[in-house]
């Protein structure tokens, strides 16, 4: 059963890999990097690395939320996962960590290079069961799972062309 990490953005619910995640920050001031592409949001001092911020959003076609910058939230990733860099990614907000039965995952055909189709693992249905009565209906909601790996890759192959 794989351990996700599920957050948000715009009112819609994703998840990625915890085992890619080194941790979860809050929302630190961005100094604006020139030139480059608008899914970099910007780079921050954490605990004196200088880490790039990427704007997930963009890169996946979510609309930014209306949340305040001030309250988002920065996960930042392993630097294996990275290539050794310092990176993170700007979220909405962050729900839970959870452990998703395989029978819960849909997985998706990773079609279309470099578009949102190829970055989506599969669709995870997650119960929100609790405080539910015997007989009652339990309600589901639908849940986005990312291949950050994945993402990360192309990133790195389109600042290397």
């Amino acid at each position: 059963m794989p351990n996700i990490l599920e957050f948000g953005l715009d009112g819609n619910f994703y998840a990625m890999d915890i085992h890619i995640t080194r941790e979860i920050v809050e929302f630190l001031p961005l100094t604006p990097i020139p030139r480059t592409p608008g899914y970099i949001a910007g780079m921050t001092n954490i605990r004196g690395e200088i880490t790039t911020i990427i704007a997930i959003s963009e890169l996946i076609g979510a609309t930014a939320g209306n949340t305040e910058p001030a309250s988002q939230k920065f996960i930042i990733f392993m630097p294996g996962t990275a290539r050794g860099e310092n990176i993170g990614v700007m979220v909405d907000e962050v729900y839970s960590v959870i452990e998703v039965p395989e029978q819960a995952i849909e997985y998706t055909e990773n079609r279309g290079e470099g578009t949102i189709k190829s970055f989506i693992k599969g669709i995870i249905r997650v119960s929100d069961d609790s405080g539910e009565k015997e007989g009652s209906r339990v309600s589901q909601r639908l849940v986005l799972y990312l291949d950050i790996e994945k993402l990360l890759s192309y990133l790195f192959e389109m600042a290397s062309r």
